[in-house]
């Protein structure tokens, strides 16, 4: 019994990477990501795996606290107790600016609205999907 407890109370290194460089270094006892095919969490003596991510909150805790980010695709990598994440756009909650994030959204709802013939649809709707998640990331680390 006190095997499991002591085991348990083990952490990962959770490292997280953006083309800008290392957005997040440090031990955490959990950490929940959004995968491709829904949301996953990985825990001290996890499996090695490798996973692909979708667009989503992922979040981790760390001395207590629960952290935010806004991570949109890539790969999460888990090997032994550490777990590396590489993300080409991926943010820390409390460092997106939600007014900037505000004028993202009403610019790709108003580029939607228009509809011209050579308007990038998907474009205009991935520009929109980002500001919601930045928006939604930005709003848990004020609420919690």
């Amino acid at each position: 019994m006190a095997a499991e407890k002591k085991r348990g109370a083990r952490s990962l290194t959770l490292r997280v990477l953006s083309p800008l460089g290392a957005i997040v270094d440090a031990e955490v006892s959990s950490v929940t990501l959004p995968g491709l095919y829904g949301d996953f969490t990985v825990l001290a003596d996890h499996h090695d795996t490798v996973a692909q991510l979708g667009s989503g909150i992922a979040h981790y805790a760390a001395n207590g606290e629960r952290r935010f980010l806004s991570v949109h695709g890539g790969v999460a990598t888990v090997q032994g107790d550490r777990i590396e994440v590489c993300s080409p756009i991926c943010e820390l909650a409390e460092e997106i600016d939600e007014e900037r994030a505000a004028q993202a959204r009403q610019r790709a709802e108003e580029r939607l609205a228009e509809k011209t013939e050579d308007m990038d649809i998907a474009r205009a709707q991935a520009a929109l999907s980002r500001a919601l998640l930045r928006l939604e990331a930005a709003q848990l680390t004020r609420t919690t």
